[in-house]
């Protein structure tokens, strides 16, 4: 990864395809602009990708223009807080499951490999989420057949867990990401129409298993007792069913 920092900066954002302040790209641009502080000075920079190349360039709002490559044909690029500390970060995703998360504060680049998309593991569904309660959003990848994914640009690691696919006693399989146990940090539950949800607690590194009757209904998200974390409400012939995930407790009402 070659970095150039500290030159003059040029009219290169003239002509740009388009500009776009919602952090968020996919690989069917050309050329585009996001607009953040990338390097945490207090000032917007401009970063210009180049899919087609790969190249990324950065006019910072306090002068010079860092240039960065990673690969060309990403799927979507994001400006967004990962590492906890002030600038924002890039971060490419690419099919074959690298994730390029470019770092100017730093003036590096970092890589990170989970699973592509393949028939093995199934469609895959990418989130930019905070699951750990500290500072710094993680990269979290959900697979249809089970797997998921989370990248910890924080702490410069990948886990891995391993839930039910889709399919599990029924074709549909529900998932929500929230608190649910009342500390701070998302965790992510997945309800089955089997009666089963599964809630992996990455904070924790852990995964929560509970067992119910159930209709097969989609859930409901609610707090429900007024603590904090939500609730998940399941429906059972006319009953409701709560599971409370911050006592690990099951109440039918």
């Amino acid at each position: 990864m070659k970095t150039v920092t500290n030159r003059r900066p040029s009219r290169f954002f003239v002509g740009l395809l388009f500009l776009t302040t919602l952090m968020g790209l996919s690989a069917a641009s050309h050329a585009a602009a996001l607009i953040a502080d990338f390097n945490g000075d207090g000032k917007n920079d401009t970063a210009t990708i180049t899919a087609s190349s790969g190249t990324i360039s950065i006019a910072h709002g306090g002068g010079g223009v860092s240039m960065y490559y990673t690969f060309s044909n990403w799927l979507t690029i994001h400006a967004i807080e990962t590492n906890g500390i002030a600038g924002k970060e890039l971060i490419a995703t690419y099919a074959s499951g690298y994730v390029h998360v470019i770092d100017d504060r730093a003036k590096t680049a970092r890589g990170y490999n989970v699973f592509g998309i393949s028939s093995t593991l199934g469609s895959r569904t990418y989130f930019l989420t905070v699951l750990n309660g500290t500072a710094g959003t993680e990269i979290l990848f959900i697979y249809s057949k089970g797997h998921v994914a989370i990248i910890d640009d924080r702490l410069h690691a990948v886990r891995g867990y391993n839930v039910f696919g889709t399919g599990f006693g029924g074709p549909t399989r529900y998932f929500k990401i929230a608190d649910f146990n009342g500390v701070p940090g998302n965790e992510i539950m997945f309800s089955y129409m089997s009666g089963t949800s599964e809630v992996v607690d990455d904070r924790r590194r852990t995964i929560r298993t509970y067992n119910y009757l159930s209709d097969g209904s989609a859930p409901t998200y609610a707090n429900v007792d007024g603590v904090a974390g939500l609730e998940a409400i399941f429906r059972f012939h006319g009953s409701t069913i709560w599971l409370v995930d911050r006592t690990g407790a099951l109440i039918y009402r």
